[in-house]
């Protein structure tokens, strides 16, 4: 009897198609269901992505035009959405430029906690030197031993607040626009069939909604 682990390997093993030869091909379950539904994912996210914008567009005017930054009631038949501002991300550190604009306006800002000194990096190998730092800072690193990120800033609990009470509403708009990001909270109010038919007219060829 032949080696059993040596054979079962021969099996496993595909080797490398010689070129002009077609590839070898095996038989996969699921494989066109799986490709199918990957490619109306991938449509129905980039139509989502759209409609995303389009109505992040719509209630960022109904937020300016009402001067509220608390939740607005988006309604379109019978589906309905709660609407949102909500405070640029802690972890959203601003730009440069971002904190200029804001400080101009009086926008609140706030030192972020990602505002640290760190070793720099041509220094991070040498062991030699790191024992000695580990005992005594004075006098025996070089200099520029120690780096800093540079004050990084972040948005504060009151700066969303603080852009919605300036006057001019294109000043308002791309303040809003820095400070804070949107998000709609949708229900939708039609039966599943309904679903279906609004997802099958999204995986429509475009050929064929015309």
């Amino acid at each position: 009897m032949g080696n059993l682990f040596e054979a079962a390997k021969a099996t496993e093993i595909v080797k490398p198609t010689p070129k002009g030869k077609a590839k070898p091909q095996i038989a996969v379950k699921d494989l066109r269901m799986y490709a199918a539904l990957k490619a109306a994912q991938k449509t129905i996210e980039t139509m989502v992505e759209t409609l995303k914008e389009s109505v992040n567009v719509e209630s960022m005017d109904a937020f300016i035009e009402c001067g509220r930054s608390d939740s607005i009631q988006g309604v379109d038949g019978d589906t309905t959405a709660s609407l949102q501002l909500r405070k640029r991300n802690a972890r959203s550190v601003l730009g440069d430029q971002e904190v200029v604009v804001l400080d101009k306006l009086g926008i609140s800002t706030e030192l972020s906690s990602n505002s640290k000194f760190y070793i720099n990096g041509k220094y991070s190998e040498d062991t030699d030197l790191l024992g000695k730092v580990s005992d005594a800072l004075d006098g025996i690193v070089p200099e520029d031993f120690l780096g800093h990120t540079g004050d990084k800033y972040v948005t504060t609990a009151t700066s969303v607040n603080e852009a919605m009470a300036i006057e001019d509403k294109d000043t308002r708009r791309d303040v809003l626009h820095i400070v804070c990001t949107q998000a709609a909270r949708t229900k939708f109010g039609g039966s599943h069939d309904e679903m279906l038919s609004i997802l099958s007219d999204v995986l429509k060829p475009a050929k064929a909604k015309k």
